[in-house]
């Protein structure tokens, strides 16, 4: 396996509200950074629905598009080529007229890579995310020529299986991009370095900053290494940005010291399974 020592840039934003040439803007203008231009082989990753803001109501009707052909993913492939840079960022895509999922693309210099829809869409407490998305049936893992990434939307990360089979499928790293209130920050800071341990597997969480309408994001992005160290810690509450060096064979000498995937027992898997039957 070759070693690739790729930067991740991690853009903690504060998206407006159903205005994506504004957010756009904000994305264009953070991937020109000189140390995203000067290095190759950067990943910038902006927050959950960070192109059109989280809260869109039923404006998410006109914003959401097909990917990669719409003309939001077109500005997107731009960027990335014209900042030689990937891309990772989340919009509302429509698959099929009045079909729409919360997805996190990937794009890079060349162009289009693959997306992830949101599996675990929040209905409760403040979220009413089941009114406008359908929840995704499958997990990708994106091949890259970094390696191979896994990507998730938020409360993904509460399922400690999503990750996992991010890490059985090959990929060295995880990226969960967010739009989390405050309320949540004590779970999201504690499963990082659990999912990270769980799986030997880099961790890469990158959430919204400051406020959209009644809800009041924490920021507080992070990036964790295979071993569960964080390597990068961005400001609470605010727009911040930051950027951290990761090796995609990190991931392997993690899982030769404590193999825990290798661990697990197969029955386990179908013992979930069918457990998960009888909730």
């Amino acid at each position: 396996m070759i070693t690739m020592k790729f930067r991740i840039a991690a853009a903690q934003i504060h998206s407006l509200q159903a205005d994506p040439n504004r957010n756009i803007q904000v994305i264009s203008e953070i991937c020109q950074k000189q140390e995203i231009k000067d290095f190759p082989n950067t990943i910038v990753v902006f927050p959950e629905l960070g192109v059109t803001g989280y809260l869109m109501h039923d404006d998410i009707f006109s914003l959401a598009e097909e990917i990669p052909s719409g003309p939001i993913c077109s500005k997107l492939a731009e960027i990335s080529n014209q900042n030689k840079c990937y891309l990772v960022v989340g919009l509302p895509e429509e698959s099929t007229p009045g079909l729409i999922y919360n997805t996190a693309v990937i794009f890079g210099p060349d162009g289009y890579l693959g997306k992830s829809r949101k599996i675990m869409l929040p209905n409760h407490s403040v979220f009413n995310e089941r009114r406008y998305y359908r929840s995704a049936t499958t997990i990708n893992v994106i091949d890259t020529p970094l390696g191979k990434f896994g990507l998730q939307i938020c409360y993904d990360l509460f399922s400690p299986e999503i990750t996992k089979l991010h890490a059985l499928k090959g990929a060295h790293t995880s990226i969960c991009i967010s739009a989390s209130p405050g309320v949540r920050r004590q779970y999201f800071e504690s499963f990082m370095s659990a999912r990270a341990m769980e799986n030997a597997i880099n961790m890469v969480y990158v959430n919204q900053a400051g406020i959209q309408d009644d809800l009041i994001f924490w920021g507080g992005s992070e990036v964790r290494n295979s071993s569960g160290k964080r390597i990068l810690k961005l400001k609470y509450d605010e727009a911040d940005f930051g950027v951290v060096e990761l090796y995609s064979t990190a991931s392997k000498h993690s899982k030769n010291f404590v193999p825990t995937l290798k661990d697990v027992p197969p029955w386990l898997y179908s013992t979930l399974e069918e457990g998960s039957r009888n909730l």
